[in-house]
């Protein structure tokens, strides 16, 4: 069943989005947009190329990452097929001739931009540069765009993410404030948008700087090639001649022996000459497997702070966010369903509405009512879906059994440890269990948003510690799941 050209408009957009991340600016000028979203077939998105030679590259070049986008958004089930543009169409989107010339020209034009992720930076004089030609001859770098989406403008703030926002927006309007700036958490909640906003906000504020963001992968996939093709002076400078340094998913450098010494000396570099360095990880420093104790320390000697997954409120916010990019507006009802149930990180929260909206572009006659949306994402988000609500109020009954205790014991400030550790482990329960923010959490149990963090943060450290009472919380959190 054809869908017409506004849907697959709305699904491409964000598609090239995705895809402007995954490839070179040069080569994603050239190729991918160019492409010319037509219409939907059934879950096919059609795509209009000007001739069969753009057609046969763009499949043999980038039809694995075109796939990855598409199923990103929409769901494993989402493909693509290229075809033909009528040749009125062409003129619109043919490449200029001095942007296309060979495949010969492509293929130099890949090889000379592979590895280490370079954003924002300007072919400009910079104090950390040797000269212009660091940054217009640096064979092993490639330029990444950031999302122009990703920025403080759009990032939205809550209890759960305000301090790393405010690190992360100090650090960008005052480079060196907060040195080395750390900040981890679960995957899909919101480092990688930080990372981007202070690119942003930085060449906003200081346009001459060199700015290099990257993810670990790309350093270390640039520093084995170094290795092969003795180029290792390019991949230094790719470290040390720059004026602020963003890693995303520090934590792949542990177990990597010779490049976390490369990364130990460009970091002294950096961080002697008051360089801003900004990282981000699924795990603290010390929780890094492989990590050397060495990094460990240099890491934790600035600022660290753990982002939390989005409660109710901030998820709706988020939502709302998102719903500008479509024309095809879900109604606050439905919104508030999607920011109920799903509440694991936001990348889940957009690949719900790309499942309705997907949906709605197939379906456009049968109304999207709540029974309609919970059928939809419930094979999609089925463990969400399926697991039963859990209330602040059903963690307080639960604990207060477990450790022969009356809820008001919880609720009281006796500070004996027979009392306190029990309150903490509810408090601790609540906030991984509930889509209550810290702020509820604290006014259930009488206490402020700070003690909530706090006891967050505080009972993994004590499980380490004592097996009986990380027995305790993993028997608790077993009975409260059901």
């Amino acid at each position: 069943m054809r869908i017409g050209e506004t849907f697959a408009a709305e699904i491409w957009k964000i598609a090239a989005v995705r895809l402007s991340g995954m490839v070179s600016e040069n080569l994603y000028e050239q190729w991918i947009a160019n492409l010319k979203p037509l219409y939907l077939d059934d879950a096919c998105l059609v795509l209009g190329v000007a001739n069969d030679f753009l057609g046969e590259w763009v499949e043999s070049s980038y039809g694995s990452q075109i796939a990855e986008a598409l199923c990103g958004i929409a769901g494993a089930d989402y493909t693509y097929r290229l075809e033909q543009l009528p040749e009125e169409d062409i003129a619109e989107t043919e490449p200029a001739a001095d942007n296309v010339s060979s495949v010969a020209d492509v293929q130099e034009s890949a090889a000379a931009s592979p590895a280490v992720a370079v954003a924002a930076s300007s072919p400009v004089a910079s104090p950390a540069a040797a000269g212009d030609d660091m940054l217009l001859d640096s064979s092993n770098l490639r330029s990444v765009t950031v999302n122009g989406k990703y920025t403080f403008e759009n990032f939205v703030v809550g209890e759960e993410n305000r301090y790393a926002y405010t690190a992360a927006r100090r650090a960008a309007e005052n480079p060196g404030v907060f040195n080395p700036l750390y900040i981890y958490g679960n995957t899909g909640i919101g480092k990688t948008h930080l990372l981007h906003a202070v690119v942003h906000e930085t060449q906003k504020n200081n346009p001459r700087l060199v700015v290099r963001y990257a993810t670990c992968e790309e350093i270390l996939n640039s520093f084995v090639e170094s290795l092969q093709s003795h180029r290792y002076g390019a991949f230094r400078s790719q470290l040390r001649d720059v004026d602020m340094l963003l890693v995303d998913d520090i934590h792949v450098l542990g177990s990597k022996g010779q490049l976390q010494e490369q990364f130990f000396n460009a970091f002294n570099a950096l961080y002697s000459e008051n360089k801003q360095i900004i990282l981000t990880s699924d795990k603290r420093p010390a929780e890094i497997a492989g990590l050397e104790a060495r990094l460990i320390s240099r890491f934790e000697q600035g600022v660290t702070t753990e982002i939390y997954a989005p409660g109710f409120e901030v998820r709706l916010a988020i939502l709302r966010n998102m719903q500008r990019d479509f024309t095809f507006q879900f109604s606050e009802e439905i919104l508030e369903f999607i920011a109920l149930r799903v509440s694991s990180n936001v990348r889940r929260l957009r690949g719900a509405l790309m499942q309705l909206l997907t949906r709605v572009s197939i379906d456009r006659k049968t109304p999207l009512t709540l029974e309609r949306v919970e059928s939809i994402l419930h094979n999609v988000f089925e463990e969400e879906f399926t697991s039963k609500l859990i209330t602040v109020d059903d963690i307080q009954k639960r604990v207060a059994e477990y450790f022969n205790l009356r809820i008001s014991d919880l609720l009281s400030n006796k500070r004996p440890k027979s009392i306190a550790e029990p309150r903490m482990v509810a408090m601790y329960l609540a906030r991984k269990l509930t889509d209550s923010s810290f702020p509820q959490i604290g006014s259930a149990f009488g206490r402020n948003h700070a003690t909530i963090m706090n006891a967050w943060t505080k009972v993994p450290e004590l499980c380490e510690k004592d097996e009986e009472l990380r027995r305790a919380v993993a028997v608790l959190e077993r009975q409260l799941k059901g």
